[in-house]
């Protein structure tokens, strides 16, 4: 009886290591909205309610920049495409958002193609 108590014991004690586990693993992921696709953290509903009057949250998602690079894509829009201004609160947050969650990539082009993959040129001795 003692084994079958301490079997059952320890059964428990990796039961509740494992869903300790597992729940501080879903905690530490970043929630994404289904909706929008958005990235959920503060001013993500802003920025849902303002940018996606005009275009998807996908076109947010996927880019990247600093905050100095979404600023500037801010201004292109209010210049060019009619967005209106905002407040200094609105702006801000939204700014902190973009450049928190999708913020500037380490590099945002793939690699080369290595020559040795790369196919002939046609035109290269032809006159």
């Amino acid at each position: 009886m003692i084994s079958v108590l301490a079997s059952r014991s320890a059964w428990g004690v990796l039961t509740l290591s494992a869903g300790v586990l597992l729940l501080t693993q879903a905690s530490s992921a970043q929630e994404i909205d289904s909706f929008s696709g958005l990235k959920i953290s503060e001013g993500w509903l802003q920025v849902q309610a303002t940018c996606t009057e005009c275009h998807s949250a996908q076109l947010i998602s996927q880019n990247s920049g600093s905050r100095e690079v979404w600023k500037s894509r801010l201004r292109w829009m209010q210049d060019t495409q009619g967005l209106g201004q905002l407040t200094i609160n609105l702006e801000d947050t939204i700014l902190d958002y973009l450049a928190s969650n999708y913020g500037q990539k380490a590099t945002s082009r793939r690699a080369g193609i290595p020559d040795q993959l790369m196919p002939g040129n046609p035109y290269e001795n032809a006159q």
